[in-house]
């Protein structure tokens, strides 16, 4: 016997409400509730590997500006998050930063990078 499952698609304005119906071999076998084909695109993606921008503050080495405001420059598998922090929980950011620059390269070989979004002065 298979599972249902909700997905509120972000693909849009419109934030349907997705049925997922999964099959015993764990296959999406019915979709219903989207609006377009890219909630149907958005809900199996969310069921089979849901992504995520990962925004979060490293430490940094500067007395007058403790954080940092970094986040990935694309999406990563949600399963990697926590594993991420960990990652970014050893970084320190140096001076001289701008938003934009990259702090860590492909993060955990997702292909994500990790960015500032504020600038770090020296």
């Amino acid at each position: 016997m298979g599972s249902k499952g909700t997905v509120i698609c972000v693909g849009c304005p419109m934030g349907c409400e997705i049925a997922l119906t999964i099959d015993d071999n764990g296959e999406v076998s019915q979709i219903t509730g989207n609006s377009c084909k890219e909630g149907k695109t958005y809900a199996v993606d969310e069921y089979r590997n849901p992504l995520r921008v990962l925004t979060a503050t490293v430490l940094t080495e500067h007395s007058c500006q403790p954080l940092l405001s970094v986040r990935t420059d694309r999406p990563m598998p949600r399963s990697k998050l926590t594993e991420a922090m960990s990652v970014l929980a050893k970084v320190r950011a140096k001076p001289e930063l701008k938003a934009g620059d990259i702090l860590v390269h492909n993060l955990l070989g997702t292909g994500s990078n990790v960015v500032a979004t504020s600038n770090l002065p020296c």
